[in-house]
C-alpha cells in the first residue's frame, strides 16, 4: 500500500510541477484518440450547455468515455476521483465539502437529468437511492451550494446523472459483458446493451437500454450458537436497469422527448462482518446476525421534456413523476433488542423503567459470580434460552411530481446571458419502522420471570411486531428563480442569481407496540417557510485558456416537524420539540481553470470557506432510545480541491485529484441537557483525498493495446468527532477514527476493430482496512465493521456498433 501511494504521489508531483494543478477524471476521448490535446467537455451545470473550462464553478464531470475507462458501475466508483466528496455505502449519503447530515432533509441534491430524487430523513433508515452507472452521457458533481438553480436539498452540492438523448441522424449503440471473481468470495457478472437511432430521419428517433449485474458476496453467514455456515458469500447484490426514450422533432425548432427509467436493486445481506468472529488478514469474514440484513429497492421515473427554440430565446419544460419503494433491514432487530434489554437488566429495572427487576435472569445474575452480558465480543449469549431472532423492517416510499419551466437566452454571442424559471414539486413520502419479535413473550419470561403483559403493559401486535412507527409526510414547494451573466468586457463577466421559494411540509404519524409503551396517535405537525437563496460571482478570462473566478452562494434545506413519542419513558425531557426550521450554508469560493501547452494540460482548482448555520441535528435520548430533530449549533468548513489531466503524448496521459476538507463545529451544542458536540469537534470524514489515473497505449500486432493504472487514497480521520470526544454525552470509548484507505486498480486491454477486451484487478493489493466500526451502544461488546471488497480479478468486453 505504501509503495503504491508513494508512486502515485511522485506522479502527481511531476504533473503539478509542469501544470500547477490538474481534473479528477479519466482522460477524455480526444486525448485517447491522439489528437494532441484534451477534448473539451460540455456540461449543463448552469442549465445551459457550456464548456467545462469556461464555467466559473468547481465541477467534476465524467463523460461516457471516462466511465468506461474507470469501469464505473456506481457513484462510489467515481467519488474516489472527485476531490472534496465522500460516500457512505451503508446510508448511501454523499457528503460534499463536509456538509452532510442524517437528520432532516437531504444536504446533497441528486438528480436524474432535471428530476430531484433525494430523500428526507423521516425516521431510521431513510436511505437515498442512487442510479447505476450504465448508458449515461455524463455524471456531473457540482461542489458548493446550488440553491439558486437547483433549490432545496442542494446545500453542500449536487450530483447529476445525465442520460443520453435519442439521435435523429445516426444509428448506434454498444454491448458490454463482464465476468470476475473476488478473492475468498463468489463470482460477479454483468451484461448490458444500449441501442438507438432514427426511426424517421430528422423527425423521430429512439434509444433503449438494459443492464443486469450480479455482485458476488464474500462474507459468510454463520449460526451464532453453533458456528455452522448457513449461507456462504451472503452479501451478494443483484441490480437491473432499463430505460427507453424517444425524441420527436415535428419542426426544426421544437423537440419532444418522453422517457422512462426503471431500476431494481436487491442486496441479500449488508457488507458488515462481526469483528470477533472474523480474520480479515486471511480473508475470513463472518457475520452471525440471525436475520438477513437485506435491502430491496426499486424505482420508476417517467418524464417528458419539451424544448422550443425561437428567435432570441429557448423555452424548456420538464415534467416527471418519481415513484420509489424500498424495504431495508437498516439495523439488526436482534442486536438492538438485546442491547436494549441488557441496559434494563444491568440497571435492575424492567422495560417500563419503573419497577425494580426481581425475577428471571435478574435473580440469576445475583447468584452468578460473573454474570455474562447478553452481547459478547463473539456473539449472543442467552444460556438456556435457545435461538433468538427479531427482525427490523423499514419501508421507504417516495412519490414525487416535478414540473419546471425555464425561459433562457439562446444567443451564445450576446453580452447578456439570462435564465428565468418556475419550479413546482409535490412529494409524498412514507416511512414505516417495525421490529417483528414473535419470541418476545418467551424472552420476557426468561429475563424477568413474568408475562409480557405484566412487564410491558401489552402483548404483541397481531402481525408479531413489538414496535411500529408509521409516518406519512407531504412536502411541496413553489419557486421562482433567475440567473444572469453580463459581460462588462470580453474578458470580465458578472453573474448574479436568486431563488425565492414557498415551501410546506406536513405529516401524520402513529406508533404502537410494547417497546412504544402502547399506542400513540398524536396530531400531526407542519412547517411553512419562504427561503431566499442568492448567488453572485465575478470571472475574468485572461485568454481562451485561463479563467479566474470568485463566487458567493447560498444553499438550504427545508424544515420539518417531529412525530411525538412516549416521553414518559425518557428521563431527559418532558416535552418534545414539535418542529424544526430550515438550515443554510453560505459558501465563499475562488478558483481558476487553465490549459497549457496547446491544450495538452488542463488544470483547475479552488479554495473555499463555508458557514453552516442553524443545523438540523438528530438527538437520541440514551434513557429510552427515542430520537427527534432540532436546530442546534453551527459549523464551518474550509479547504481546497485540485484536479487535472495531462496528455503527455499521443500514447500516454494521466490525471489526478487532490482534496482537503477541514469541517468542524464552531459552537457547543446542547439539547435536553445532552452535550451533542463541543466547539472544535470534527464533522465525520477524511481530511485528505488523493487519486491518480494513468494510461499508456501502444500498437501491438496491428491492434491498439493499453494499460491503465488507477489509485485512490483517503487519509485517516483526525481530531475528535462528538462520538470520540470525552466531553460529550455521545462519547463512546469503543469507537476509533476511520483509518486511511488505498485502492489500487490495474487494467490491460486490446481493441479488435469495434471490440474492446480487457482484464483487470481491482484492489490489487487486497487492502482490508477496518471501516465503520460500530456497536449497538457504548456498553455492548459486540462490534461490527466493513471493509473494501477484496481483490477482484476479471475480464470485460465492450462492443461498439
Amino acid at each position: 500500500m505504501r509503495n503504491s501511494f508513494a508512486a502515485c504521489l511522485l506522479l502527481s508531483a511531476a504533473v503539478a510541477s509542469i501544470a500547477g494543478t490538474v481534473p479528477a477524471k479519466a482522460q477524455s476521448a480526444g486525448a485517447q484518440a491522439g489528437t494532441g490535446g484534451i477534448e473539451e467537455v460540455i456540461v449543463t451545470a448552469t442549465r445551459r450547455a457550456e464548456e467545462l473550462s469556461k464555467v466559473p464553478q468547481s465541477i467534476s464531470a465524467f463523460t461516457a468515455a471516462d466511465m468506461e475507462q474507470l469501469d464505473a458501475k456506481s457513484i462510489a466508483d467515481l467519488i474516489g476521483y472527485t476531490p472534496g466528496v465522500t460516500y457512505d455505502p451503508a446510508s448511501k449519503d454523499i457528503s460534499i465539502r463536509g456538509v452532510n447530515s442524517t437528520a432532516g432533509d437531504a444536504t446533497t441534491g441528486i438528480y436524474i437529468d432535471d428530476t430531484p430524487i433525494q430523500l428526507r430523513a423521516l425516521g431510521f433508515g431513510s436511505d437515498n437511492t442512487l442510479p447505476a452507472v450504465f448508458d449515461l452521457e455524463r455524471v456531473e458533481v457540482l461542489r458548493g451550494p446550488q440553491g439558486t438553480l437547483f433549490g432545496a436539498g442542494s446545500e453542500g452540492g449536487t450530483v447529476r446523472y445525465i442520460t443520453p438523448q435519442p439521435s435523429l441522424t445516426d444509428f448506434g449503440g454498444f454491448a458490454k459483458a463482464e465476468l470476475s471473481t473476488t478473492q475468498d468470495g463468489e463470482p460477479s457478472y454483468e451484461a448490458g446493451v444500449a441501442v438507438g437511432g432514427p426511426i424517421e430521419d430528422n423527425v423521430l428517433g429512439f434509444r433503449v437500454s438494459g443492464w443486469a449485474r450480479h455482485d458476488g458476496g464474500w462474507i459468510d453467514k454463520v449460526d451464532y450458537m453453533t458456528g455452522q455456515t448457513l449461507q456462504a458469500n451472503t452479501n451478494f447484490v443483484n441490480t437491473s436497469v432499463m430505460r427507453a426514450a424517444m425524441t420527436w422533432q415535428p419542426a426544426s425548432d421544437l423537440t419532444v422527448t418522453p422517457s422512462v427509467y426503471y431500476q431494481y436493486r436487491q442486496q441479500n445481506n449488508l457488507d458488515q462482518y462481526w469483528v470477533g468472529l472474523s480474520d480479515p488478514g486471511s480473508g475470513n469474514y463472518k457475520t452471525a446476525t440471525p436475520e438477513n440484513m437485506g435491502d430491496r429497492d426499486n424505482f420508476v421515473l417517467p418524464s417528458l421534456k419539451v424544448d422550443w427554440n425561437f428567435q432570441g430565446a429557448e423555452l424548456i419544460s420538464d415534467t416527471s413523476y418519481f415513484n420509489r419503494h424500498e424495504v431495508v433491514q437498516d439495523y439488526s432487530g436482534t442486536l438492538y433488542d438485546l442491547s436494549y434489554f441488557q441496559q434494563s437488566v444491568d440497571s435492575g429495572l424492567e422495560p417500563d423503567f419503573v419497577t425494580p427487576c426481581t425475577g428471571g435472569l435478574c435473580a440469576q445474575y445475583a447468584k452468578l459470580a460473573n454474570p455474562p452480558p447478553l452481547l459478547t465480543p463473539n456473539g449472543i449469549d442467552l444460556p438456556g434460552f435457545g435461538h433468538y431472532e427479531a427482525t427490523n423492517y423499514i419501508t421507504n416510499g417516495q412519490e414525487d411530481f416535478t414540473q419546471e419551466m425555464r425561459l433562457q437566452s439562446n444567443d451564445s454571442k450576446a453580452r447578456l446571458a439570462w435564465i428565468v424559471g418556475l419550479f413546482y414539486s409535490h412529494e409524498t413520502q412514507l416511512s414505516i419502522e417495525e421490529i417483528r419479535d414473535p419470541q418476545l413473550p418467551a424472552l420476557t419470561e426468561f429475563l424477568w420471570g413474568d408475562t409480557m403483559q405484566n412487564i410491558w403493559g401489552e402483548g404483541l401486535l397481531p402481525n408479531g411486531d413489538d414496535y411500529i412507527n408509521h409516518t406519512l409526510a407531504h412536502e411541496w414547494q413553489l419557486a421562482g428563480f433567475a440567473n444572469a451573466t453580463y459581460a462588462l468586457t470580453d474578458e470580465l463577466k458578472l453573474q448574479a442569481g436568486v431563488r425565492v421559494a414557498k415551501t410546506h411540509f406536513d405529516f401524520i404519524n402513529f406508533s404502537d407496540g410494547a417497546q412504544n409503551f402502547g399506542p400513540l396517535s398524536p396530531p400531526g405537525g407542519q412547517e411553512n417557510e419562504t427561503p431566499i437563496t442568492p448567488m453572485g460571482s465575478v470571472s475574468y478570462q485572461f485568454n481562451p485558456d485561463d479563467l479566474v473566478y470568485a463566487t458567493i452562494s447560498k444553499g438550504y434545506r427545508i424544515g420539518g416537524a417531529n412525530p411525538l413519542f412516549p416521553v414518559q419513558a425518557c428521563t431527559e425531557i418532558k416535552v418534545e420539540p414539535e418542529s424544526y426550521s430550515s438550515d443554510s450554508v453560505v459558501n465563499y469560493e475562488a478558483g481558476s481553470k487553465d490549459r497549457f501547452f496547446d491544450g495538452q494540460v488542463q488544470v483547475s482548482g479552488s479554495v473555499y470557506y463555508l458557514e453552516w448555520s442553524n443545523i438540523q441535528q438528530s438527538v437520541t435520548l440514551p434513557s429510552c432510545a427515542f430520537r427527534y430533530t432540532v436546530n442546534q449549533g453551527a459549523a464551518s468548513s474550509k479547504g481546497f480541491d485540485l484536479q487535472g489531466e495531462w496528455a503527455l503524448s499521443d500514447d500516454f496521459d494521466a490525471g489526478f485529484s487532490l482534496g482537503y476538507t477541514d469541517a468542524h463545529y464552531t459552537s457547543t451544542i446542547v439539547s435536553a441537557g445532552l452535550i451533542l458536540a463541543r466547539n472544535g469537534d470534527k464533522l465525520p470524514g477524511s481530511p485528505w483525498s488523493f487519486s491518480v489515473n494513468a494510461q499508456y497505449r501502444k500498437n501491438i500486432w496491428n491492434h491498439d493495446a493499453y494499460v491503465t493504472l488507477q489509485d485512490e487514497f483517503e487519509s485517516a480521520e483526525t481530531g475528535l468527532t462528538p462520538e470520540r470526544d470525552p466531553g460529550t454525552t455521545l462519547f463512546d470509548p469503543g469507537l476509533v477514527p476511520e483509518p486511511s484507505t488505498n485502492m489500487l486498480t490495474l487494467r490491460a486491454g486490446m481493441k479488435f476493430d469495434n471490440l474492446d477486451v480487457s482484464i483487470f484487478a481491482d484492489n490489487l493489493l487486497n487492502s482490508h482496512p477496518q471501516l465503520d466500526l460500530n456497536h449497538q451502544d457504548s456498553n455492548t461488546l459486540l462490534f461490527e465493521a466493513s471493509t473494501l471488497r477484496p481483490r477482484t480479478i476479471g475480464i470485460t468486453g465492450n462492443y461498439q456498433f
